[in-house]
């Protein structure tokens, strides 16, 4: 698959699930059923609908909601706030009232007072806007006139490999903040003082890994383990938990450098890498391995090693 060919894939697949949306703003519009319409994983999903659209899913529906009622607001006065709430897929009232106000910094209410003796019109009957911004993105990253810094191409060092599954032991949090790179280290801390007198620890053969197990939240805040590879058969105890890593398809990128930069990479991987290359996430958890202390490194550098799990588009 040439690369235009891909990025044309990804862009029809997001389509797909745009077009479900504006057909059907009244109904439940889950996250699951526009990932399993795209074909794509629902864990990945919001992440490649936003690098193709240039918004969030969440973002995206409540526009179209909002667009959707205001064609109700201009063309049907004799329709209800109630039947027009209702109409576009909200709740209730009170949640059309809160999203619009978000909006347009005015109650719906309000806004129908305002057009009615104004000519707000002009500027709002434009439903059509949103989508016309999102084609534009579309045309400009398809004819590759999207700004992409050379310097962060030419950094770009990876493999596509076949992995077997393997063992690890891990602690975990459920909440934690993804540059708490502090509470990181504290868990690590604690996994290597209950593996070490245990011989469980022989670098370079022991892998230390994070393991990303949800994607951050608005605040950056997500679930993640800290692992250590281990022999077959190893069972942790209290917080040491044991599970194994998925085997299968991977891109792997290799990183050296400050672990902001890490995290931008990452963001290059899914804005850009995956559209051009013919590939798509699969439906397995992502993970870093750490290849080093940085504390021990003269620039105080992160050498890491990016796993994404791959299919091909």
């Amino acid at each position: 698959m040439t690369k235009e060919e891909s990025i044309k894939e990804y862009y029809f697949r997001i389509n797909k699930s745009i077009d479900y949306i504006k057909e059907n703003l009244h109904e439940e519009l889950s996250l699951e059923k526009l990932a399993i319409l795209s074909n794509f994983s629902k864990f990945h999903f919001h992440r490649i609908f936003k690098s193709v659209t240039g918004t969030t899913v969440n973002e995206f529906i409540k526009n179209a909601k909002i667009e959707r009622a205001l064609f109700f607001l201009m063309n049907n006065p004799s329709k209800t706030i109630s039947e027009i709430a209702n109409d576009c897929g909200f709740l209730s009232i009170s949640s059309f009232s809160r999203s619009f106000r978000e909006v347009k910094q005015i109650t719906p209410s309000e806004w129908r007072k305002l057009y009615q003796n104004s000519n707000i019109g002009i500027t709002d009957s434009n439903i059509g806007k949103m989508q016309s911004e999102i084609e534009n993105y579309l045309a400009l990253k398809l004819n590759n006139l999207k700004k992409i810094e050379m310097s962060e191409i030419m950094k770009l060092d990876f493999e596509i490999k076949k992995l077997e599954a393997f063992n690890v032991i891990y602690i975990r949090s459920l909440n934690i903040h993804n540059h708490d790179s502090e509470t990181f280290g504290e868990m690590f801390k604690q996994l290597f003082s209950w593996a070490s007198p245990r011989n469980l620890v022989n670098f370079p053969e022991t892998k230390a890994l994070t393991v990303y197990r949800s994607n951050a939240n608005l605040l950056g805040m997500l679930q993640a383990d800290v692992c250590l590879s281990v022999p077959k058969k190893t069972v942790g105890e209290g917080i040491i938990g044991s599970t194994i890593i998925s085997g299968g398809l991977y891109a792997i990128f290799h990183k050296e450098a400050p672990m902001s930069e890490c995290f931008k990479t990452w963001n290059y991987i899914y804005e850009v890498w995956f559209e051009e290359n013919g590939y798509q996430p699969d439906n397995r958890n992502f993970f870093l391995s750490h290849l080093n202390d940085p504390k021990l490194h003269p620039e105080n550098f992160h050498i890491i090693d990016i796993y994404i799990p791959i299919k091909l588009l």
